[in-house]
């Protein structure tokens, strides 16, 4: 009986993510995420962030999954972080990363939050085909949305004309 007791401590000592290999957490977060367990996968990542600094190779992953992880219960967050974010680290950060993020917003209907990420990567790519095209994406769902406020936030950024 005594082993069983000391077994279920072990266990609870264990991390969730595994070992503070901070490669391997941010492997285990990036399974979590695409698995769907975006509470386990932002855990992940933040473990394997706390061992790191800015300039480590895995750094920029891990940072971008954390993000991905909250676009999905912490939107509002998601947004100001990254934003926070491109504005420290703009270096390692490419158009890829800010679409990526963009399309995480638009799939939980988070378009407001989806303009302000793509206003900002136009900002920090404006000759960017690949910005170009997810902002007529970001447009297209802006359009469709069940939220006014971002055809609103469209107008403001001067994306669109009041005549759209």
């Amino acid at each position: 009986m005594r082993s069983v007791i000391l077994l279920l401590c072990a266990l609870f000592l264990v991390p969730a993510c595994g070992p503070a290999d901070p490669r391997a957490l941010t492997d285990a977060g990036s399974s979590a995420l695409a698995a769907g367990d975006a509470p386990k996968a932002q855990e992940c990542f933040e473990q394997a962030l706390a061992a790191m600094k800015p300039g480590d190779p895995d750094y920029a992953r891990a940072s971008m999954g954390r993000f991905q992880a909250l676009v999905r219960s912490a939107p509002e967050r998601a947004r100001d972080e990254f934003l926070a974010y491109a504005k420290a680290q703009p270096a390692s950060l490419n158009e890829g990363n800010y679409g990526v993020l963009v399309s995480e917003f638009l799939r939980r209907e988070r378009t407001v939050e989806a303009v302000e990420v793509m206003d900002a990567g136009i900002k920090a790519f404006p000759e960017s085909e690949a910005m170009l095209a997810i902002r007529t994406k970001v447009e297209a769902q802006a359009r469709t949305a069940k939220d006014p406020a971002a055809m609103q936030k469209l107008k403001g950024l001067g994306y669109i004309g009041d005549d759209k």
